[in-house]
């Protein structure tokens, strides 16, 4: 959580150059880690919009003034060795170009930011309620570091991570966190490992504040979208696989995504259909018998999950909007759980329960691919399977990955259509922090800084572009109508998005249970009505 919120200020405050004059690099190239000149600020939680950090980080139209690093200087970034999005820290020197970084008591130079992933929202609040120390990556060893490498606007660094190994790992106090919901959510099935559910009186004890709104959407394997595609489209449609004009550009077009509904990913996500052939076309086919174009069917029609684990903002969110889960207490649906080795022959979903978004990544892609080559956080045993899953809308916009995002009830998960109340898979990010953590000084205000920033529509927009811009439509984040204005034609503005729906009102703070609506439009404001 702390990373996240971290994320989004740090996002908008890295910029990555050339000179680098206030940090010390050791003769192999590695920076020397100085704390006596050095703020050191921890943030953990949601992994989700880790694309949107490092746009922010790399992204030169962030304006000078809203950046937390400083302009024309080296970033370092470090990675995990896993899959390089469990643990991340960026260094840089302080921007003082930022009025509320200038002249600050600690009088250090540069900034160190750690962020963890792993473990998904929840680790940005149940720690923080608990204010516990958790694990981070160790990164001033040089040792557990290769040399950086530059590229992406970054000169990125791999590390060794091994959880609860202090060789490799340090126990801290998150200074603040971040998750993809407000943090009641985290109860039941949404609590990780650890840690018990959130209450009422776990509440009192946190600073909590929405920042951003957050877009959420299916993905499925590649393959699984061609057959998708051939199953809603005719063969006289350039959409359909079998059609000799199914060009790339065709079948990544917006025209051409396939959909699923609430009711079919309910009983997807919750166990109840077990196989693809039960999604049935007509009296005598289904979705498994009915891909036939080339390459597309894989070996069985067992449904297989790449889903996030209990904790994760992004299983948490999903579970409000599809599951009414925990908003339903006792008479919500929980999502079927990890399914660990249970052998395939067996009539159930497959679910495999990843860590972090990077992790969903790779279990999508190796299914997709028949490999078990992209990463080590999942074994894929399996061979070449369909797949279906959940990711924010700023992951994979470059198609790099063995998945794509489909649309929910018919509906694009695109910016326009959250604004215009047609798109349902969004929520308001979180952050938090514990009302007696104990900051070193200068420290909180480096913190309030980067929740400022994470929340300004101008950063949001350099960021959601190219980040979550895809070939079907403009996806990402939006700022919030409590702390910015939203246009008052109800027109989502690409470049300075603001949502004009909350979870919230002026009177209570964001709850992912309570049904979306215009934020204090005035007697001016509105919202589009077609």
């Amino acid at each position: 959580m702390k990373k996240l919120l971290l994320g989004a200020a740090v996002s908008a405050a890295f910029f990555s150059g050339i000179s680098n004059a206030a940090i010390t690099l050791d003769p192999s190239g590695k920076p020397v880690i100085t704390p006596a000149n050095t703020d050191e600020i921890y943030l953990s939680g949601a992994s989700a919009p880790r694309a949107f950090i490092e746009q922010l980080i790399t992204n030169a139209a962030v304006p000078d003034v809203n950046q937390i690093c400083k302009p024309a200087t080296t970033i370092y970034k470090y990675k995990d060795n896993v899959s390089g999005g469990d643990q991340n820290a960026y260094l840089c020197e302080l921007n003082t170009l930022n009025p509320a970084l200038s002249g600050l008591a600690a009088g250090k130079t540069n900034l160190l930011i750690y962020k963890r992933s792993l473990g998904g929202s929840a680790m940005g609040v149940n720690p923080i309620i608990a204010d516990a120390a958790i694990s981070f990556m160790k990164i001033d060893n040089p040792a557990n570091c290769s040399a950086p490498v530059v590229g992406g606007g970054l000169s990125t660094l791999t590390c060794t991570y091994v959880e609860g190994n202090l060789a490799f790992s340090q126990n801290q106090k998150a200074d603040f966190g971040v998750s993809d919901v407000d943090p009641i959510q985290f109860s039941g099935v949404n609590t990780p490992s650890g840690f018990a559910g959130v209450t009422n009186a776990d509440m009192a004890k946190l600073n909590v504040k929405s920042a951003v709104a957050q877009t959420f959407g299916i993905i499925v394997t590649t393959k699984l979208r061609e057959a998708l595609q051939q199953a809603q489209f005719p063969a006289t449609s350039t959409c359909n696989p079998t059609n000799a004009g199914h060009t790339v550009t065709a079948r990544e077009s917006a025209a051409c995504q396939p959909s699923l509904d609430s009711a079919q990913l309910a009983s997807i996500f919750t166990g109840s259909l077990v196989s693809w052939s039960q999604l049935k076309i007509n009296l005598a086919s289904n979705l498994y018998v009915n891909a036939t174009a080339a390459g597309i069917q894989p070996p069985q029609d067992r449904i297989h999950i790449c889903r996030r684990t209990n904790g994760s903002g992004t299983g948490a969110q999903f579970g409000v909007k599809f599951l009414n889960y925990p908003c339903a207490g006792a008479a919500a649906s929980t999502p079927k759980p990890d399914t660990g080795a249970l052998p395939e022959a067996v009539a159930q979903t497959q679910v495999h329960q990843m860590g972090s978004s990077g992790q969903v990544n790779e279990c999508m892609s190796e299914l997709d691919a028949g490999v078990n080559t992209v990463g080590t956080a999942f074994n894929n045993t399996y061979g070449f399977r369909w797949a279906i899953g959940i990711q924010g809308t700023e992951n994979n916009a470059t198609l790099s990955s063995g998945y794509r995002f489909i649309k929910v009830d018919g509906v694009a998960p695109t910016l326009q259509n959250v604004v215009n109340g047609k798109y349902k898979d969004w929520v308001e990010l979180t952050y938090q922090s514990n009302k007696t953590h104990v900051f070193d000084p200068s420290e909180l205000n480096i913190v309030n800084e980067i929740i400022k920033q994470s929340g300004n529509p101008v950063v949001i927009g350099v960021t959601n572009n190219p980040a979550a811009k895809h070939t079907w439509g403009q996806s990402g984040f939006l700022a919030v109508p409590q702390s910015f204005v939203a246009p008052a034609n109800g027109v989502v503005s690409l470049t300075q998005p603001v949502n004009p729906l909350s979870h919230g009102t002026t009177t209570k703070a964001p709850n992912a249970c309570r049904a979306p609506a215009t934020y204090n439009p005035g007697v001016a404001g509105g919202m589009q009505l077609n």
